[in-house]
């Protein structure tokens, strides 16, 4: 990765977005992979699964972190070219979001004042966020700034010294453009006018075995005082291998260049107004955040038809216990879910059966929508198939012969403090709707909760033959 130019200075972190104009890799290069792979795994625990009737650098100090969504606060206004620089707010906030929506935004500074052979204060903020979800693909965008106050040291003015930082990027820039390889890329520099004293930019891709990225980056000055941005975008097909780069896109030139244009236009205002000592020229743009808003929850309905028509096989699956139903509405459409839940079914040698019995009915408002969300699931399942976690463990996912349009499959093992079971679990497209069917449950000693540790887990062949029979069922009431 690139670094910055001069003394005590450190590399770029990684980076990535997406914007309008994606190129994909050549057909005889698969398998770049992204420099920066964040992956989290959430386990979601098995009472909402089942129970969704009863509720469903050195020198380096950080400055400010913000949590997903916000900014951070507004520092005081600096006396004028010293003081902190709130770096966080030199960006239109209305168009980092748009660059970078619901970004989790962290700021840091790096004092080097202490330095001899040059002396400045740096000034870091970075916006990211690496799982967008987009229909059937996943997003990474980010933006990474610095803002650099030079100081005099010898006979080295301030503004000297940026200067010079400034053209040792240039030749680095110039360098890199006429040294590119199959590998790694570099745009000639591009001389930008009317932004600050001086500005230019480059565009930078890297194809290696193991890497595919491609980002925007630029470096401007006024005064005394040099600033940076870098610009990363990528997309990449929700249902690709974890490590895999295969279907990885990343953001073009053309694009790249105009989207750190605008960044440097805009730290080019800022860095004036704050030398000068004057107000924020972005300090009365509205700063987007998540408007709260409470999770819809389940009305009570009558059995919908394509669930009556379950019922005969429920009283099989799940004995002794009538359907509920419920509908909440989601984006883009509605959810309709119906289950049989039985946890004191009593059998042989003084113990009692637990069977659950749930389907769920995604209605969208076209077919397009309900196949984004199918690819979604399934992309997630991929994350954790064929793992053990806490106490949870997850088969590979498997398709189906005949059911649906398109589906997978997947059985789950479950022992943690939550529940003792085993269950089996499919999702099936059909139109514009994703039907998702679970069946599990466990045996255990009467008198005993779900999640005793005496428990013996369902088959799983039952469990995998009664969803199977169940959503059959369901497609063909349709």
């Amino acid at each position: 990765m690139e670094q910055w130019q001069g003394p005590g200075s450190g590399p770029w972190p990684g980076t990535t977005q997406p914007g309008g104009g994606w190129q994909g890799p050549p057909r005889k290069r698969p398998g770049w992979l992204v420099p920066v792979l964040a992956l989290v795994v959430v386990i979601l625990v098995a009472g909402g699964t089942f129970v969704f009737m009863n509720s469903r650098t050195q020198g380096q100090t950080p400055v400010a972190a913000t949590s997903q969504g916000g900014a951070p606060g507004t520092a005081e206004q600096p006396a004028p070219g010293g003081g902190n620089a709130d770096v966080c707010a030199m960006l239109d906030p209305v168009e980092a979001d748009r660059l970078v929506p619901r970004a989790k935004i962290d700021s840091r500074t790096s004092d080097n004042r202490d330095d001899t052979i040059v002396s400045y204060v740096r000034w870091t903020c970075t916006w990211a966020n690496r799982d967008i979800s987009y229909k059937d693909v996943t997003r990474s965008r980010e933006i990474v700034i610095n803002v650099a106050r030079y100081e005099a040291l010898g006979d080295t003015t301030a503004e000297k010294a940026a200067k010079i930082q400034y053209n040792g990027e240039v030749n680095q820039y110039t360098y890199g453009g006429e040294h590119s390889t199959a590998e790694r890329y570099y745009s000639k520099p591009t001389t930008l006018t009317g932004i600050g004293e001086e500005a230019v930019a480059q565009y930078q891709w890297v194809r290696e075995k193991d890497h595919y990225y491609a980002f925007g980056t630029g470096m401007g000055r006024v005064g005394n005082v040099t600033f940076q941005v870098r610009f990363e975008a990528s997309q990449q097909h929700k249902e690709a291998d974890l490590f895999s780069t295969d279907t990885k896109q990343a953001i073009t030139e053309d694009n790249a260049l105009r989207e750190v244009k605008g960044l440097l236009t805009q730290l080019a205002q800022s860095v004036t107004a704050w030398q000068q000592g004057k107000p924020n020229p972005f300090a009365d743009r509205a700063r987007p955040s998540p408007s709260p808003s409470e999770s819809p929850k389940p009305v009570r309905i009558e059995l919908p038809p394509y669930c009556v028509a379950v019922n005969p096989l429920a009283a099989e699956l799940a004995p002794d216990t009538k359907g509920a139903a419920g509908v909440t509405p989601e984006k883009n459409g509605k959810l309709t879910e119906c289950q049989w839940w039985n946890d004191q079914l009593p059998i042989d040698g003084g113990k009692i059966r637990w069977r659950n019995l749930l389907v769920s009915v995604h209605e969208f408002n076209s077919a397009e929508n309900a196949r984004y969300f199918l690819v979604d699931q399934r992309g997630k399942t991929k994350f954790t198939a064929g793992s053990r976690i806490g106490g949870i463990a997850w088969s590979k996912i498997v398709k189906l012969p005949g059911i649906g349009e398109d589906n997978f499959a997947q059985a789950i093992k479950q022992k943690t403090d939550t529940a003792y079971s085993s269950r089996y679990v499919i999702y099936a497209l059909q139109g514009n709707r994703v039907v998702e069917v679970l069946l599990g449950g466990s045996d255990r000693p009467a008198g005993t909760p779900i999640n005793s540790t005496d428990s013996v887990l369902m088959d799983l062949r039952e469990a995998r033959d009664g969803a199977t029979s169940a959503i059959t069922t369901v497609l063909g009431a349709f």
